[in-house]
Order: C-alpha cells, then sequence, then structure tokens
C-alpha cells in the first residue's frame, strides 16, 4: 500500500504539469527534455517536438506537423511529451503519454514508425543499445524493438518504470517505482538479478566503466551497486529525497538532493568531501563541463560548481529547471517550465549564447 500511495502522489505531480502545460499553445509549462548533435537541437515542449538550429536556434520542424502560417504554435497538438527524444541515426525515438513511441525522422519530422504495445506513460527517454531499443513504461513494462520498430521481448515488472535504463551491452539495468533495481538479459529479456534498495527509484542510474551502478531513491539513500550480481558496496543518506543519476568525474560524484543541496562524495565509499546549501528543489542531474559541474534547480537558477565543490557562477532563469542539462559542443542546453522562452543555451562561462522563444 505504501508503493502505492507514494505512486499516486507523484503520478499527481506530473499531472500538474501536463495540465498546466496544455493551458496555451504559446507557452510551456512541461518537463520536458532536450538531445543535441553537432548541427541539430531537438527538445519536446509540451505538445511537440521541435527541432532547432545548434548555432542559433532557427526553427528546422516541429512534430507532429502544424501549421506554419502562424508560426509552429498555431495549431496545438493532442500529444503530450515528458520525455526526451534519443537519436539513433538518422532517427528520433520518442514516447509521449498516450503510451505511443514514434520515430521520427532526424531529416523533415516525418513520422517513420509507432510502437502502440504499451498501455501507460513514457515519462523518461528509451536506451538504444546494439541498435534495440529499451522502451520503458509507466505500464511497469519494458518492451525491447528492433530499430524499425518491430517487438523483440517483453518484460512485465510490479509497478512503473520511469527512468531511462543503462546497459553495458548484454545486460539492462532498469530502476523501479516498486523500489527494485532490475538486471535483465538484453538478448531476450529474462531476469538476471533484482535488487531490493528500499524507496522508489525514480530517476535514472549511473554505470561507471569499472562495473558499479550508483542509483538513489525517494528516501535520499544512494546506493552503490555491483553490476554483476545485484550487490550492494556501500549506502550514503542524503538530506533529501535523489530524482536523478549522480555525475562522476575521476572518483568524484556530484549530485543534488530535493532539499536543494549539491554533494561532492567519494565514489569509493560514498563519504562527503563536501556540500553546498542551494536552497531549493535539484531534481535533473549535473552535467560536466571541463573544470565544473553544471546543475538547475526549482527557482529556475542555474549554477556552476567547481569541481572542488565551490559556487563557479549561477544564473536566474524564468520558470522552474527539472530537466536533465546537456552539455555538447561547448553549448550548454537548459529547459525551463514556464514562459516563451522554454530552451536557453549558455557557454561553459555562463554566458547566454541564444534562447528559443515560441513566440513566432
Amino acid at each position: 500500500m505504501k508503493i502505492k500511495r507514494i505512486f499516486l502522489l507523484l503520478s499527481i505531480l506530473l499531472l500538474g504539469i501536463v495540465l498546466s502545460a496544455c493551458s496555451t499553445s504559446s507557452t510551456t509549462n512541461a518537463w520536458s527534455g532536450v538531445t543535441a548533435s553537432d548541427t541539430a537541437v531537438y527538445f519536446t515542449n509540451a505538445n511537440a517536438l521541435i527541432a532547432v538550429k545548434a548555432d542559433n536556434g532557427n526553427d528546422i520542424w516541429s512534430f507532429p506537423p502544424q501549421s506554419t502560417s502562424k508560426g509552429l504554435f498555431a495549431a496545438a497538438s493532442t500529444r503530450y511529451f515528458s520525455a526526451p527524444p534519443v537519436i539513433v541515426g538518422e532517427q528520433l525515438i520518442v514516447g509521449d503519454y498516450s503510451g505511443t513511441l514514434t520515430s521520427v525522422s532526424t531529416r523533415d519530422g516525418a513520422e517513420q514508425w509507432n510502437f502502440t504495445g504499451a498501455t501507460g506513460r513514457y515519462i523518461d527517454a528509451p536506451l538504444v543499445v546494439n541498435d534495440v531499443i529499451i522502451a520503458q513504461n509507466a505500464d511497469a513494462s519494458i518492451h525491447a524493438l528492433d530499430l524499425n520498430g518491430q517487438l523483440l521481448w517483453t518484460f512485465k515488472g510490479d509497478y512503473a518504470f520511469w527512468a531511462t535504463p543503462a546497459s553495458d551491452g548484454t545486460t539492462v539495468y532498469a530502476p523501479s517505482m516498486d523500489h527494485s533495481l532490475y538486471a535483465l538479459n538484453l538478448s531476450d529479456g529474462t531476469l538476471k538479478w533484482k535488487k531490493d534498495l528500499s524507496g522508489p527509484l525514480v530517476g535514472r542510474i549511473l554505470l561507471s566503466e569499472d562495473g558499479t551502478i550508483y542509483v538513489g531513491n525517494l528516501n535520499g539513500e544512494l546506493y552503490a551497486i555491483k553490476a554483476e550480481d545485484g550487490s550492494i558496496l556501500w549506502s550514503q543518506t542524503l538530506k533529501s529525497g535523489i530524482w536523478s543519476a549522480p555525475t562522476k568525474v575521476d572518483d568524484k560524484l556530484y549530485i543534488g538532493d530535493q532539499a536543494g543541496n549539491i554533494y561532492v562524495l567519494n565514489a569509493s565509499d560514498g563519504t562527503t568531501v563536501t556540500s553546498l546549501e542551494i536552497g531549493s528543489a535539484i531534481l535533473g542531474s549535473g552535467v560536466v563541463m571541463g573544470d565544473k559541474v553544471a546543475f538547475g534547480d526549482e527557482n529556475g537558477e542555474l549554477i556552476a560548481i567547481g569541481l572542488d565543490g565551490s559556487r563557479a557562477w549561477t544564473r536566474t532563469l524564468t520558470g522552474k529547471i527539472y530537466s536533465n542539462l546537456v552539455y555538447s559542443g561547448d553549448q550548454l542546453y537548459v529547459l525551463t517550465t514556464k514562459g516563451d522562452q522554454p530552451l536557453h543555451v549558455f557557454d561553459a562561462n555562463g554566458n547566454e549564447i541564444w534562447n528559443y522563444s515560441t513566440k513566432k
């Protein structure tokens, strides 16, 4: 019953975001995601998947197709996108709240195929490994598809799978709302092991090159787990809930919590090196920018810290920052949840390069 109550509360939180996002087609209040290539940026913005040029933010296309006579947002789509897209060659794979997983062409935004085998929401991006799409869904299922959208296998868990899994090429590691981390064979989806971690796992996990998995739960417990068999190497309790994966630089982990603290931890044993109190919830993962790590918080602050944990710079944006930040091609991409400028792009020193406006 406890799991059901927590799941209900989290579902209400996401529903509130959806309802506010659907209130207008010219602004965004969505909890969405961004993916970048060398030449283009793809991001979900409530009712649309949008492609813009990486160097200046100019429009390329939007999906689903909308009237261009009054701009990309002239006609609101009935679909709602929360998850960021994943780039696979000339495909973008993106899931929506109707339970549809869609392949969209990176060239022109045309739909190539869709998969409707899930009955719940796609909250986060799918994983693509060895030309296999691993699509986790809030209906407690994980579907494996080939790059043409054909079903390879399905795994059914006990409760919702929200976050993107990780894989070492032979095993899929999937965090679940049922408090468990699952290890599945990539080839056929059979269960290798399952580990109860005492609290809902709503965020992504970090799979390190040395075979260590780092995963946090909503109780604020961060675990280091041996990928081979699921045994716990160490655990550390933070001050509040963990919604995202830590970021690893050399032998240090950088992670934020729901109470608004950023921690620098030793990856070997989880001990705290230092911490920085921000004061507003940090729900997305940090991203490395050379000698800095950037985080976003619920107050709309973009914070960059040095590798020693000291604050380097702060920028304040309109709206809340919930999504994972992306750093690609020396540009930091930040999505916010309110206003007519949902996407901001900065350099590593905090200088804004361009922003995307929905007012066309």
